[in-house]
C-alpha cells in the first residue's frame, strides 16, 4: 500500500461523520422508543395516522440502513485510505434527499394542523407553509442530484451546490419559524382566564421547542456550508436533520396522554344545578359513519334558561389531544338531556 500524506485538518473531515453517524443512531433509539410507545397508547387511532406514522419510521429505517454502509465503507473497509474518507459513498441521497422529504412530510403535516386550529382557508402561514415546505424539498433533491456519485471528494459538496443548499436549509428553517409562531398565536387567543390555560401554555411551550430545535439545527448547518467550505463540519447537523423532524413528530403524538391527563384535571367537578361534563376516554370513544371522528357527551343535568353554565359552555374550548380540540357552543334545549359535540381530530 503506498503511503499517503495525512493533511493537517484530518479531523475535520473524519471527526464530523463520525460524530453525526454516532447521534443519529441515538436519536433513530429515542424514534424506536416513541413509535413503540405510540403503539401501546394509541392503538385506536385511525389507519391512516397509523400508515403516516409507520411510514416515516420505515424511512428512517432506510436511511440507518444507508448510512451505516457509509460507516463502514469508510472507517472499516476503508479504514486508512484517504480516498474513502472523502468518497461521498450514498452520502448525496440519505442526507439531502431523504432529509428533505421527511421535513416536508412533517411540515405539510404541521400546516394542515395549522389550517384545522385556525378554521380558516385563506389563514397567509397554511397557504405559504406547503409552499416554503416543497420548495425546500425541492432543493433537497436538487443538492443530492448535484452532489450525486459523480462528486468523488465531500470538500466540493457546499462549492458545486452552495444556492440549492442554501434555499433548501434556509427554506426549511423558514418553514419551522413560521410553524411555531402560528401555533403560539392560534393557541394564546384561546386563552380565557379558565383552568384550561394551564393546558393551553403547555401546547405553546410544545410549539416553541419543537420548532426551535429543528429550526436552529437547519440554520447550523447552513452556517457551516457556507463558513467552512473545505472541511466535513457540516455533516454533523446534517446527519442529525431527518431524525429531528420525525422525533418532534412523535413527541407531539404521544403528547397527547399528558394532555388528557391535564384536561381530565381542569375540569369542574360536576354539582346539582350545573352543567355535568362526561368526557369519553379512548377506549370508549365512537366514530361517525362519514369522517370518522369521535364525540363527546355532554350531560345536562337540571339547566335553566338563566344558568350562568349555559353561557360559560359556549365560550370554552377544550384541547383534549389530538381527537377532542372541541368547541362546545350554546346547547340549544329542545327536550333533550344530551348534546354531542363533534371533534376535527386535530392534533395538538
Amino acid at each position: 500500500m503506498t503511503s499517503q500524506e495525512i493533511p493537517s485538518d484530518i479531523a475535520l473531515l473524519a471527526g464530523p461523520p463520525l460524530l453525526g453517524h454516532l447521534f443519529n443512531y441515538g436519536l433513530f433509539g429515542i424514534l424506536s422508543a416513541q413509535v413503540y410507545s405510540y403503539y401501546n397508547a394509541f392503538p385506536t387511532d385511525p389507519v391512516s395516522l397509523k400508515a403516516f406514522v409507520y411510514g416515516l419510521y420505515a424511512v428512517e429505517w432506510v436511511q440507518v440502513i444507508l448510512i451505516s454502509h457509509d460507516a463502514f465503507q469508510v472507517y472499516g473497509a476503508g479504514w486508512g485510505d484517504l480516498n474513502a474518507l472523502t468518497s461521498p459513498q450514498w452520502l448525496w441521497f440519505d442526507i439531502p434527499i431523504m432529509s428533505a422529504l421527511v421535513s416536508a412530510t412533517v411540515q405539510c403535516f404541521f400546516a394542515w394542523r395549522i389550517f384545522i386550529l385556525s378554521n380558516s382557508r385563506i389563514l397567509p402561514p397554511f397557504i405559504v407553509l406547503p409552499q416554503i415546505a416543497l420548495m425546500q424539498c425541492g432543493a433537497g433533491v436538487a443538492t443530492g442530484v448535484i452532489t450525486g456519485p459523480a462528486l468523488n471528494n465531500n470538500a466540493l459538496i457546499q462549492e458545486k451546490a452552495k444556492n440549492a443548499l442554501i434555499v433548501w436549509l434556509g427554506g426549511s428553517a423558514a418553514c419551522d419559524i413560521i410553524i411555531a409562531v402560528s401555533m403560539c398565536f392560534l393557541l394564546a387567543r384561546q386563552r380565557q382566564g379558565l383552568a384550561s390555560d394551564k393546558l393551553i401554555s403547555r401546547l405553546i411551550t410544545l410549539s416553541v421547542e419543537t420548532g426551535s430545535v429543528t429550526a436552529s439545527f437547519a440554520a447550523l448547518d447552513l452556517i457551516f456550508c457556507l463558513a467552512f467550505k473545505h472541511n466535513n463540519l457540516h455533516m454533523l447537523p446534517a446527519f442529525m436533520l431527518s431524525k429531528l423532524y420525525t422525533n418532534s413528530l412523535m413527541l407531539v403524538f404521544n403528547n397527547r396522554t399528558k394532555l388528557r391527563q391535564m384536561h381530565d384535571e381542569a375540569l369542574p367537578t360536576p354539582r346539582a344545578g350545573h352543567v355535568s361534563q362526561r368526557w369519553a376516554t379512548s377506549s370508549e370513544r365512537t366514530r361517525s359513519r362519514g369522517g370518522g371522528f369521535p364525540s363527546q357527551e355532554i350531560s345536562l343535568s337540571k339547566l335553566s334558561r338563566s344558568s350562568p353554565g349555559s353561557h360559560e359552555l359556549g365560550a370554552h374550548r377544550a384541547a383534549d389531544g389530538f381527537e377532542a380540540d372541541v368547541e362546545l357552543r350554546k346547547p340549544r334545549i329542545t327536550g333533550s338531556t344530551q348534546v354531542r359535540a363533534w371533534g376535527p381530530g386535530v392534533l395538538l
